[in-house]
């Protein structure tokens, strides 16, 4: 005798026996229904520290129905559809709430709820492990495992597959969607962190994430596909693996309260530095305050290995990154590892980097660099903003319009002392626009009773020229900052190891060369030409025929010459933000070393 007990619930014998494929049909959908809670909801199983769950449960009936004779290809398909189905329309497995319910119900209907990660209704396909441990190591990424059910996975995978298929498949299948969407765009809110959505890769599709795999038939490929493919991100991620298994151990702290070390200098820190450069203790207290040239040559080093200007003098940034511990750097890394994610990963054949960090720009073509240059960036008061845009076209001999903060917290306190302050520097002030613009004389305004309302109707115009801080050209690339790469009239500037010194706007040091650069190809267009355009002292404007992308990206981490990982300085405190916001939602894993 056959029998099942739900609860204090016992199916017939004499149903149990039947094996006309009538009444088998009817059993399934008697169990379709319980699932999808139209009859009988005080069936269902209270315990919840048992493992069968609504679809685990389902699973007994399979057994009960091969047991009875009635194993056959139809009715396991629709015991398939009935069991994910159920799950799927609630939206939930027991405790686990799906991220992307819709999605999976979608990619499921479409093929019929045949499994992804079953061969057969107990036989589970032979990447599956493949995909477990892939997720198991998504720290290396800066992720964290535990946000993709790494250990109730692994259980479901060594039990038995007749108890828990369907649980093993739709938690799976969840899992793999929150991985996917972590690693192919922002995982975080952009508001948090000044940023617009716009600008940066947002996370695929779960119903596209479950097709790819599905088409790709192999799901750990398929989720290696969507990591970024680049030099300096698996060489990120060998640094961090590297990190993760060295010990902690103590770094000399270096103290300068103020001013800056040069050779020849006295100065208590002088032996700390020695000491967190590796000098020998012993040899560190020798003449142990004198700044000498042996520790010359060893600070121009370590400025050189960590992309700073290498002047030998010991400043702020210097100082900064020599006090950094193992797990600053493994912070650092984690939030540059996440900005990269957030960069569409194919490029365009053409397109301008700039870095702000290094304070660099690089245009490339075919892969290839084929122009760098150091950049001057905004203060830390007044930040250059990360987005991306395109290069429309370029400004020559351009005029200046002062920008609204400039306007605000730079020349309206110099007009109170002195309403000429301007006039004297070649800037016009003018109301109005067209026909109706009219120059005021800045004698007639109160400058001490003025409103913001009021400033703002005032635009203040520097006519192109030597003394224009635009320099010779500018170059167009709408965006809502109004933030643009220009020429400058103070070029010394760029010699300067802190080179964050704009109001938010990039100052190039060779706009020549990347003038050439944006217009290669066009006939009628050489140095010849554009020299021409500069000696008219006239403002003009040129198109660029092929708009070209322009990224504006914040890496503190970067590869030298040599290949070798940067540290360079967070000059915002981006990385330290970033970093709170991910932990505060539980997205940073970091294992033990013996646990690798």
């Amino acid at each position: 005798m056959l029998k099942v007990s739900l609860e204090s619930c016992p199916v017939p014998e004499s149903f149990l026996m039947q094996r006309s494929k009538h009444l088998r049909i009817h059993l399934i959908i008697l169990v379709g229904a319980l699932m999808a809670g139209l009859v009988v909801p005080h069936l269902w199983p209270q315990d919840k520290s048992a493992h069968a769950s609504e679809v685990g449960f389902l699973s007994d009936f399979m057994n009960i129905i091969e047991a009875s004779g009635g194993g056959e290809v139809k009715s396991a398909s629709l015991l398939n559809e009935t069991g994910i189905a159920a799950a799927l329309k609630k939206g939930r497995l027991g405790k686990l709430r799906f991220y992307d319910a819709p999605g999976m119900r979608a990619f499921y209907e479409a093929r019929g709820y045949e499994p992804l990660w079953l061969t057969s209704s107990t036989r589970i396909k032979s990447d599956v492990d493949d995909v477990i441990k892939l997720m198991q190591e998504s720290w290396k990424h800066g992720l964290n495992p535990e946000n993709y059910h790494v250990n109730e996975l692994w259980k479901l995978y060594e039990s038995d597959p007749k108890m828990t298929r369907f649980d093993l498949e739709l938690t799976l299948s969840d899992a793999v969607i929150r991985y996917g969407r972590d690693l192919t765009g922002m995982r975080i809110d952009p508001g948090r962190i000044k940023q617009k959505s716009r600008y940066w890769q947002q996370p695929a599709l779960g119903v596209d994430i479950l097709h790819y795999i599905a088409k790709t038939r192999n799901g750990k490929r398929a989720l290696k596909r969507l990591t970024p493919s680049g030099e300096l991100y698996r060489a990120l991620q060998e640094e961090l693996e590297d990190l993760v298994k060295t010990p902690d151990g103590d770094v000399q702290k270096v103290r300068l309260y103020r001013g800056a070390l040069r050779p020849g200098n006295s100065h208590r820190a002088v032996r700390d530095v020695r000491l967190r450069l590796g000098f020998d203790p012993v040899a560190a207290e020798q003449d142990e305050y004198l700044y000498d040239d042996a520790l010359y040559e060893a600070v121009l080093q370590f400025q050189k290995s960590h992309g700073l200007y290498p002047d030998g003098i010991i400043g702020p940034q210097t100082v900064q990154i020599m006090n950094m511990t193992r797990q600053d750097k493994i912070n650092q890394i984690i939030a540059n590892l996440e900005r990269m994610r957030w960069v569409e990963q194919k490029k365009p054949k053409k397109y301008v980097l700039v870095n702000v960090p290094s304070a660099r720009l690089w245009a490339v073509e075919n892969g290839r660099t084929r122009l760098e240059m150091p950049v001057i960036v905004g203060t830390k008061k007044r930040e250059t903003i990360s987005f991306r845009t395109e290069i429309t076209g370029i400004r020559f001999n351009p005029n200046w319009t002062v920008p609204p903060t400039i306007k605000r917290e730079d020349y309206l306190p110099k007009l109170q002392e002195d309403p000429h302050y301007l006039t004297r520097r070649g800037i016009e002030m003018v109301s109005g626009y067209g026909r109706k613009a009219q120059t005021i004389d800045p004698e007639t305004i109160d400058w001490n009773e003025i409103s913001w309302e009021e400033m703002k109707g005032i635009r203040m115009i520097q006519a192109p020229g030597r003394s224009n801080p635009l320099g010779r050209m500018r170059i167009i690339m709408p965006n809502p900052y109004n933030i643009y790469l220009h020429d400058t009239n103070n070029k010394k500037l760029f010699s300067r190891a802190n080179r964050t010194l704009s109001s938010g706007c990039i100052r190039v040091s060779e706009p020549e060369k990347l003038i050439m650069f944006l217009m290669k190809g066009q006939q009628s267009w050489d140095e010849e030409a554009m020299e021409a355009v500069f000696a008219t002292g006239r403002l003009q404007e040129l198109s660029v025929p092929d708009p070209v992308p322009v990224y504006i990206l914040y890496q503190t981490v970067w590869l030298d010459e040599r290949g070798d990982v940067v540290f360079g300085p967070d000059v915002y405190g981006r990385d330290r933000k970033l970093i709170q916001i991910l932990k505060s939602k539980n997205s940073i894993h970091i294992p033990a070393a013996e646990n690798i």
